[in-house]
């Protein structure tokens, strides 16, 4: 099955928008993964080797100043939520299961409640729910754009890049290769204010559609894992993992988006 790589030249706020993307096409629902910060859509590439997804449409974009897409002025949450429509429209998307990783969960998070109406089910892999969500981005926003390009993107970097898993590694490429620090830095003043709204979880628990919650087995100290539980959510503990499970357990990791979409 082909994997089409292209870009697709979005307006917004009358500025046009290159933004880059791939699609597997199949017959059943189609599966759009929004990345994380500092992220890119190869994050997803890993779903089109599993037999299990092959029935799906699978999508995943560069939100702006990340990977291979354009950016031309500040950007923050809502405005990649509305990138995110126009994308869908502009593409003609349907029947969409959203998966959202990291800040991509806000956004997919955002996305859900704005146009409930597009949005079939919804994948949170350790989206961004409350205060403790926020590492790099909050330091990001204690410091100017200088200091963040000298000190803080570089250490950022460095940090990863010694990581012993996978994933984290995979990430300080992914920032080698396309520096998104620009962008990174204007969507974290607006990621770290919607995580310390104390709002996010329970808009998450109130969606009427099929949802989860994924997250990495190494980082199963996140403090609102009983409280989602208890709310009734299904949440699924990737083994031998943090933050970035389809590097780091790539098997488990689809095998549970595989499972949850057949019950969908």
């Amino acid at each position: 099955m082909t994997i089409e790589t292209a870009k697709e030249e979005i307006i917004y706020r009358n500025q046009p928008l290159q933004i880059e993307y791939f699609i597997r096409r199949g017959q059943k629902e189609t599966v759009l993964y929004l990345h994380g910060l500092g992220c890119s859509k190869s994050d997803f590439l890993g779903a089109a080797e599993y037999e299990s997804l092959n029935a799906h449409t699978l999508v995943a974009f560069d939100f702006p100043g990340h990977g291979n897409s354009g950016y031309t002025e500040k950007l923050e949450m809502d405005d990649l939520v509305e990138i995110t429509n126009l994308f869908i429209e502009k593409l003609k998307l349907h029947d969409i299961v959203l998966i959202g990783h990291s800040m991509g969960g806000l956004v997919a998070l955002l996305f859900s409640e704005r146009y409930a109406g597009k949005v079939k089910a919804f994948i949170n892999l350790e989206g961004n729910l409350k205060i403790e969500d926020c590492t790099f981005s909050r330091h990001a926003i204690a410091v100017d754009f200088d200091t963040f390009s000298r000190i803080t993107f570089r250490n950022f970097k460095i940090v990863l890049q010694f990581s012993k898993k996978p994933g984290f590694k995979k990430c300080a490429e992914n920032l080698i290769k396309y520096n998104p620090q620009k962008a990174m830095y204007d969507y974290s003043p607006s990621l770290v204010k919607y995580s310390d709204s104390g709002e996010l979880l329970d808009k998450f628990a109130s969606f009427k559609i099929p949802k989860c919650f994924i997250y990495g087995s190494e980082n199963q100290g996140i403090s609102y894992i009983p409280e989602l539980k208890q709310k009734g959510l299904t949440v699924f503990e990737i083994s031998d993992s943090n933050h970035f499970p389809q590097y780091d357990n790539p098997q488990g990791y689809y095998e549970v988006i595989s499972d949850f979409l057949y019950r969908v």
